[in-house]
């Protein structure tokens, strides 16, 4: 399954994905509230400024005027303006100055001279194209009081507080997309678990997947998983057993008629020798056909594994007595086993239905007279190779299919290397196919390797 197109990747893809704009969303929410209590945060700082310091530049204007100094008095930065909280030069942005109820201008401070205060008459906040500022009304003696700051300060401030924000918020990015990642796995889990359960299954295990623990959705899917592979079981076994039973219904006719050809040909003679030899050797490859069929339904139905260990030389000793009682065959065979045991868990007759048309292959495809070796050894590898053109890897992929045949001309049913690869793989082995074998430039190889029990 690739890893880019996986269901728990694009989950956490489009989950991150909401994420960032309910993120983005929140950062612009976040934005403009900081904004506007930032504003009204340097606004009534900017109020209680003016309204403290009122009385305080009043008594310095008194003060000036009693030495006699011209009007307006220019005053430098106040060290007072500092308790407003801010630092010092956010005291040396201020600007302000000291009106009487004229509007006439009594002190001002020095980095005023170069600002545009706002109109005389009008109270409270008021913007200019460069400060914010904040006007008091008259007191009791008709005084009253002009405090700015820069709006370029406030900017700064505000950019500033908004970076402090952004910086960390922008570190959850990649710390969510992780954590959403692991939760899409773990809540997909369940997909994987019956994933898995489905490639466990094969024609030869059909079994119901237990859906105990399963999500709602998934066992909904399940429930209808389990009722197709039902009626594939019940479609399967109809055909094996049809298969099985056709064979077995066919075994005593064609055994019978055997018999009588063969008795036929004792009686009469040569006058029908010919005819007689053909129809007896279509009789035999029928009956040979019938043992085909039979180990084909044998195998789909899932024959391999068993319960109790055997030992594969014994096994094989079997399998060989029958071509060793031809006197054809007996001579052609080179056989080496181990002296120890060969233990595993292989059903006999698996074990005796792949070496028999493994054996019965190399005869088939073997040029007449030439060796036939067979060797199995401690490990629970039986491999058994004769000589033959070599084949192409493609020739090669092709032959463990079913009705595959290797050479034209074969006279073979094209069911031996299938009905050996199917049970091998039923049993946990495999069935491995080489053409030339090791150190040949010819010949045909096939081992089965069985999961022995001295590896």
């Amino acid at each position: 399954m690739s890893v880019r197109n996986s269901l728990s990747r694009r989950l956490s893809r489009f989950v991150i994905l909401g994420f960032a704009a309910i993120w983005l969303l929140a950062l612009v929410a976040t934005a403009v509230v900081l904004r506007h209590e930032q504003q009204e945060f340097a606004d009534t700082v900017l109020q209680e400024t003016a309204r403290i310091y009122l009385p305080a530049i009043v008594t310095d204007y008194r003060v000036a005027q009693d030495t006699g100094a011209t009007m307006p008095f220019e005053f430098g930065d106040d060290p007072r303006f500092g308790a407003r909280g801010g630092s010092d030069s956010d005291a040396a942005a201020l600007v302000y100055r000291l009106l009487d109820r004229s509007g006439t201008v009594l002190m001002i401070s020095s980095g005023g001279l170069d600002v545009t205060f706002p109109t005389y008459g009008v109270t409270g906040f008021t913007e200019t194209e460069s400060h914010n500022f904040y006007t008091t009304s008259p007191n009791g003696e008709g005084f009253l009081m002009q405090v700015g700051d820069p709006r370029q300060e406030r900017s700064e401030a505000y950019l500033e507080s908004l970076t402090a924000l952004m910086i960390p918020m922008l570190a959850i990015l990649p710390l969510a997309y992780l954590m959403v990642a692991w939760i899409g796995q773990r809540a997909l889990s369940p997909l994987d678990q019956m994933r898995d359960e489905i490639e466990a299954r094969s024609d030869a295990r059909l079994d119901p997947i237990d859906a105990g623990g399963q999500p709602a959705e998934l066992r909904a899917i399940t429930a209808t998983l389990n009722g197709f592979m039902i009626r594939l079981s019940q479609a399967l076994d109809g055909e094996r057993a049809f298969a099985t039973n056709a064979a077995h219904e066919l075994r005593t006719p064609v055994a019978i008629a055997l018999a009588q050809v063969q008795r036929m040909r004792e009686e009469t003679g040569n006058d029908n020798a010919g005819r007689l030899a053909a129809i007896e050797e279509a009789l035999k490859r029928m009956s040979r056909l019938v043992v085909r069929l039979l180990q084909v339904a044998r195998a789909d139905a899932g024959i391999g594994m068993s319960q109790d260990s055997h030992d594969l030389r014994k096994l094989l000793d079997i399998v060989l007595s029958e071509s060793q009682r031809d006197p054809g065959r007996k001579e052609r065979l080179r056989v080496v086993r181990p002296d120890q045991p060969v233990l595993c868990k292989l059903d006999p007759d698996a074990f005796a239905m792949i070496a028999g048309n493994l054996i019965d292959n190399a005869f088939q495809h073997a040029p007449p007279e030439t060796v036939i070796d067979i060797e199995l050894t401690q490990s629970g590898v039986l491999r058994i190779v004769n000589d033959s053109p070599a084949l192409s890897p493609a020739e090669l992929e092709r032959l463990p299919g079913r009705f595959q045949r290797g050479m034209k001309g074969s006279d073979g049913f094209g069911l031996g290397l299938y009905i050996a690869d199917k049970i091998a793989r039923h049993s946990g082995g495999r069935l491995v196919l080489r053409s030339p074998p090791s150190r040949k430039d010819r010949g045909f190889e096939a081992r089965f390797i069985a999961r022995s029990e001295q590896r």
